[in-house]
């Protein structure tokens, strides 16, 4: 038969078989209709598709079409059609029946080897044959490409469409998550979506405890972890547990417990727990896809935990300031609500606590002799602790003072009182004095208090120190000094508590005792109360920009 009678076959069959190979993207098929197309055209006993395996430089077996005796094959770098020689360099495939090799190649790579037998045919391939077997190798590495392109496409797709779904799960999490403010919710949201979308039963949360290290807020394993081993790890992202670097214990407990995955559980660039995953119920591979949602579903969950634990924080805050604005309503009402009205005297106090509430105490009582006590003390720490035992300081004194007592005696039970119902680091100092206005007396003891002031109408500065020991330090009757002073016409006692001259700038400078004489001296022509509002606007305006660290309070007692 001439050339020109086989051609036009030989091309109906090409674009036969182009069209069937290019309608498929599965390579076997594909491989498979080459094979037997040359086959058939060649008129071979039988064939074979080997596939290089580049890595460990052999061939393997894909199809095989009659009796081969080999099932893998040492690599070789067969880019064109060629008959197999009776050699050594082809002496394997040779002598297992191979006598032509037909390459699958696209742009100079080897993808698929087609090895063909013996033919029916004693004559050597004609010309229009050797033709036929190539372009039958370059449509097949066509249709091979376009099929790899197509899986890639397809490959490429599904993983867009999984990170937008994962994405799409994720904003739909960490909406359900902001809504929640129960731990308890939480725990279950996110076991819920650790089982749903990881398909994993197996997993634990712990979270930093700075008293205690990390502490299960839930654990689906076995047996409990131990803070020790959190302490021992140091990533910063989720992490197979084969790839870190344990201790041959740990890895021995993580293979125990099948735990898969760690993932540190960040908020505001610190870690504040770990989240641990088992391997999947299915006996899937974890992909990366599966990380990078086990990350950011512990991380969400983190942030609905800190957000729970802040609005409890502000919670308790509030109840806490309601309590505090309460007790600052009741120590208003303990303190004496405007001074007294005393013939021939100008009397003023105010107290500032630093915190709601204070220590601070002042006080003028009328006692049976129609003498008037005056008092001022300051209970050590600050808050409510303080402020409950001036509430009972100041009990005490509506208690004593009608039992007509002797200022020494006063002192004495109100020392009692102070060590047997406080703690030994709180304590109290205190200054009274008994104002006679008939005599224009003023008679004292200083239980351990700042000294007050007493300066005369010229300026002549004294302080009245007479007394003795803190309130609350000794369980016996201490023998306090008094004394015993006239007043005379312009002459001026300031009492006041440390929170005035301890007060400190912003540079940290304190006050002072030096600056508080100076300015009452230069202010001593004042009225009672214009001068406790001067005082107290030259503290404000020497602490700009500090915060008051402790309770003011000042008294004045002017004779006019």
């Amino acid at each position: 038969m001439s050339n020109k009678s086989v051609l036009p076959i030989n091309l109906e069959s090409l674009i036969e078989l182009s069209a069937r190979l290019n309608e498929t993207h599965d390579f076997e098929f594909i491989l498979n209709s080459a094979l037997l197309s040359l086959m058939g055209k060649l008129r071979v006993f039988s064939g074979c598709v080997l596939i290089p395996d580049m890595e460990k430089k052999r061939f393997d077996i894909l199809i095989c079409k009659g009796k081969h005796s080999f099932y893998k094959a040492e690599f070789k770098e067969i880019l064109e059609f060629r008959i197999v020689e009776n050699n050594s360099d082809d002496s394997f495939f040779y002598d297992n029946g191979v006598r032509y090799f037909s390459p699958i190649v696209f742009q100079n790579e080897l993808i698929a080897l087609i090895c063909l037998g013996k033919r029916l045919v004693s004559h050597e391939l004609t010309k229009t044959e050797l033709q036929y077997a190539n372009l039958v190798s370059s449509i097949t590495a066509n249709a091979l490409q376009n099929a790899k392109n197509h899986l890639t496409l397809l490959d490429t797709k599904n993983k867009v469409e999984q990170r937008n779904l994962m994405l799409s799960s994720l904003f739909e999490i960490s909406r359900d998550f902001s809504m929640l403010l129960s731990r308890n919710q939480i725990t279950k949201m996110l076991s819920y979506r650790l089982m749903g979308q990881l398909m994993v039963s197996k997993f634990a949360v712990y979270l930093d405890d700075k008293d205690y290290g990390y502490q299960p807020l839930l654990n689906r394993f076995d047996k409990d972890i131990g803070s020790e081993f959190f302490d021992s790890i140091d990533i910063d992202s989720i992490r197979f547990v084969r790839d870190m670097e344990l201790t041959d214990t740990y890895a021995e407990m993580m293979d125990a417990m099948g735990i898969e995955l760690i993932s540190p559980m960040i908020n505001q660039g610190l870690i504040k727990g770990f989240l641990l995953i088992g391997h999947k119920m299915s006996g899937e591979l974890v992909t990366n896809e599966n990380l990078s949602f086990a990350e950011a579903l512990g991380n969400t969950a983190l942030f609905a935990l800190e957000n729970e634990r802040l609005f409890l924080e502000e919670l308790e805050k509030k109840r806490m300031e309601s309590e505090m604005n309460l007790a600052l309503d009741i120590q208003k009402r303990l303190l004496p609500k405007s001074a007294p009205i005393i013939e021939g005297y100008d009397i003023a106090g105010m107290t500032v606590p630093s915190r709601h509430v204070g220590g601070d105490y002042y006080d003028y009582i009328k006692l049976p002799s129609g003498e008037t006590l005056f008092v001022i003390a300051d209970v050590s720490g600050k808050g409510m602790p303080a402020s409950l035992i001036m509430a009972n300081l100041q009990a005490a004194l509506k208690v004593l003072c009608p039992l007509g007592l002797s200022l020494n005696q006063l002192i004495i039970n109100l020392n009692n009182l102070v060590f047997q119902n406080t703690s030994a680091d709180k304590f109290v100092t205190l200054f009274c004095g008994i104002l006679n206005p008939e005599e224009h007396t003023f008679h004292y003891i200083n239980a351990g208090h700042n000294p007050p002031f007493l300066i005369n109408k010229d300026g002549k500065f004294n302080t009245l120190s007479e007394g003795g020991l803190i309130l609350g330090i000794v369980d016996y009757e201490y023998p306090y000094e008094d004394m015993t002073i006239v007043l005379s016409e312009g002459d001026l006692i300031l009492m006041y508590t440390d929170g005035v001259t301890e007060a400190k700038s912003k540079d940290d400078d304190e006050y002072g005792e030096i600056r508080l004489e100076n300015f009452v001296v230069n202010n001593r022509n004042l009225r009672a109360s214009e001068l406790t509002d001067a005082i107290y606007n030259d503290l404000q305006h020497f602490f700009t920009g500090a915060i008051q660290s402790d309770d003011i309070t000042l008294t004045v007692l002017k004779r006019m």
